[in-house]
């Protein structure tokens, strides 16, 4: 009966728990950036993840699984960043000519020892009026020290994570294209 209980023990124990990203925390310089640029409001249209999409809705952290806070995808997690800032420059209208929309292509975190990296990659597509203005592939990527220990690991990680998605939408907002087709 011992064994049996400790081996129970040791299973759930290696079975990980389920892990929330971060509510994600505006970047001010993406918003700055927003601002500085004379854009269209825009307003928000449909973001979707691609199917069979590495990490859409949920990226492993070594054995823990880490889902979205927003929604049910990281499609959600993004649409939901991208209104945020834009709201806070002003640009966000829901009746806007302009619309963005996106497709999530893939996102992942490698809580490797010594140095983690995660990225996310996606499709951003521009509308006036129904008319395609702009389409193209974009993807933030972040390095941040770790550690061997995963109590230590896993937690950065998912601390981290909102920063792959500021820097997308940095490189996002600072394309000239972006900026020409609104």
């Amino acid at each position: 009966l011992i064994k049996l209980a400790f081996a129970g023990v040791v299973v759930i124990g290696m079975s990980g728990c389920a892990l929330r990203a971060p509510a994600y925390q505006v970047s001010i310089n993406n918003v700055e950036e927003l601002k500085r640029t004379d854009i269209h409001p825009v307003k928000i249209g449909s973001f979707a993840v691609k199917s069979g999409a590495a990490g859409g809705t949920s990226i492993n952290l070594r054995a823990n699984p880490m889902s979205s806070p927003v929604g049910s995808s990281y499609a959600d997690y993004l649409a939901d960043a991208m209104r945020k800032e834009l709201e806070l420059a002003k640009k966000l209208a829901p009746q806007a000519n302009f619309e963005i929309t996106g497709v999530l292509l893939q996102s992942d975190v490698d809580v490797a020892m010594g140095t983690a990296s995660g990225y996310m990659e996606a499709q951003f597509v521009v509308k006036q009026d129904g008319v395609v203005k702009f389409d193209k592939v974009k993807r933030g990527d972040h390095r941040w020290d770790s550690s061997f220990v995963g109590a230590v690991a896993v937690p950065a990680a998912q601390q981290n994570y909102p920063v792959i998605v500021q820097n997308l939408l940095s490189a996002l907002y600072s394309d000239i294209d972006f900026q020409k087709a609104l």
